[in-house]
């Protein structure tokens, strides 16, 4: 999956903890000022051009746009989500959004967890009390048909951990761990594609 950020960066697969980065703590893109016809007429050939710029590259990178639907999502996940707070000793919920390919499922998802990213920054701070990198959220593409160690391998990837290229399942599982623990992941997002 390549998704389009809506902050200027390009393609960013995500698939990376600097890619995510990016992603959730980039501003957002501001919108030109709307002029009117006689105002843009009167710009300048350079102004002009600086502007039809920046218009098109606000309107490549519209969205997601707040629909209805979008905002239930985005309620539901949050109180899923903020009602999640149980010691690790208690069972955590889980979510999935299922639907067609091309209705926006994962921009849908990825709007919600940049919020979550940067929510938890804001309240605990871009380092955790042992002093690793705090990433509240870790996000991972798979294909429909990958098994635990896939899984295991796209995580250590998504960390940069030096361990991501050879080991055994279980290792993977542990280095996985390792690195979801001190980082202090809240959530864990899997992205499957239907390759075939």
């Amino acid at each position: 999956m390549s998704t389009a950020s809506p902050t200027g960066l390009g393609n960013l697969a995500l698939s990376r903890k600097e890619d995510w980065k990016a992603f959730a703590e980039t501003p957002r893109r501001i919108q030109p000022e709307q002029l009117s016809r006689r105002q843009v007429k009167a710009l300048g050939e350079e102004a002009r051009g600086e502007r039809d710029r920046l218009l098109r590259e606000w309107h490549a990178n519209l969205g997601p746009i707040k629909t209805p639907q979008l905002a239930e999502l985005h309620e539901d996940l949050w109180d899923i989500v903020d009602s999640n707070v149980q010691d690790g000793d208690k069972a955590k919920g889980a979510v999935a959004v299922d639907a067609f390919p091309g209705l926006g499922k994962t921009t849908s998802v990825l709007a919600f967890l940049g919020e979550f990213h940067r929510r938890e920054i804001a309240e605990r701070g871009a380092f955790t009390d042992q002093g690793h990198e705090r990433l509240p959220v870790c996000r991972v593409g798979l294909t429909g048909n990958s098994g635990m160690k896939d899984l295991n391998r796209s995580l250590l990837e998504f960390f940069g951990h030096p361990g991501r290229n050879r080991g055994t399942t279980a290792q993977f599982g542990q280095r996985a761990l390792d690195c979801v623990v001190s980082c202090e992941v809240r959530l864990l997002a899997l992205d499957f594609t239907d390759r075939r």
